[in-house]
């Protein structure tokens, strides 16, 4: 019997929400606000109370805790925490190449050294760093998810070294990082077919939701 355990994330926790169900999965929250809105701060911590800073993701994250029975305060929850933010790669090496930046062994841009990228990426990120260092200073079980591995053979470097850095700081945290790459991904790296969503070429499938969810129970219990 598997916990139950709470989702917090961008569009891709959607995936994990419709895996969950078609598992029969025991799970609350889910999908909070887009990737783009959960990159520089969104919120702040008063009191022990976990505070959404804009009204949106106050909305939504009081929709997720009422819909499961839930306070009103995140930090009161007592379940396993699986979450999707601070990653969100595809968008973060998009940005980086629209800025006309580039790292060794990817084409284009000026050249940047790795010091420079990894302060980058976690500038980038800061939003989400600041709210799993509020989950763990809270007590919480926390894992992250890396995004499905939907990139272009251009874009492989900066994705995988944009990864390393999150995984690297999330890792010291203490946030229990579920990487699946190795049982989804092809030869080159990418997330293969069976494991991608045909409805768009970002997210990925119930399959891919059903691979994180044996890799994060196995965690658990070794934790």
């Amino acid at each position: 019997m598997h916990p139950k355990f709470f989702i917090f994330g961008d569009s891709h926790a959607g995936t994990l929400m419709r895996a969950a169900r078609t598992l029969s999965l025991e799970f609350a929250g889910g999908s909070i606000m887009a990737g783009m809105y959960l990159n520089d701060t969104f919120c702040a911590v008063d009191s022990g109370h976990l505070r959404m800073l804009t009204k949106m993701g106050r909305e939504r994250l009081a929709y997720r805790l009422g819909n499961d029975g839930l306070g009103p305060n995140l930090l009161d929850i007592d379940m396993p925490f699986l979450c999707t933010v601070g990653f969100n790669t595809t968008n973060f090496c998009g940005n980086f190449q629209n800025d006309g930046l580039t790292i060794l062994g990817a084409p284009g841009g000026r050249l940047i050294s790795r010091g420079c990228f990894e302060a980058v990426a976690l500038a980038s990120r800061a939003g989400a760093l600041g709210f799993y260092r509020a989950l763990l200073e809270a007590g919480k079980t926390v894992h992250a998810v890396l995004s499905p591995q939907r990139f272009s053979a251009q874009q492989k470097v900066v994705c995988r070294a944009f990864e390393t850095v999150m995984m690297r700081r999330l890792g010291a945290l203490g946030v229990g990082i579920v990487d699946v790459r190795a049982q989804t991904t092809d030869e080159h790296g990418v997330l293969r077919p069976e494991f991608a969503s045909s409805r768009d070429h970002v997210h990925a499938n119930d399959a891919f939701g059903a691979a994180v969810f044996e890799k994060y129970f196995a965690m658990l219990e070794e934790h």
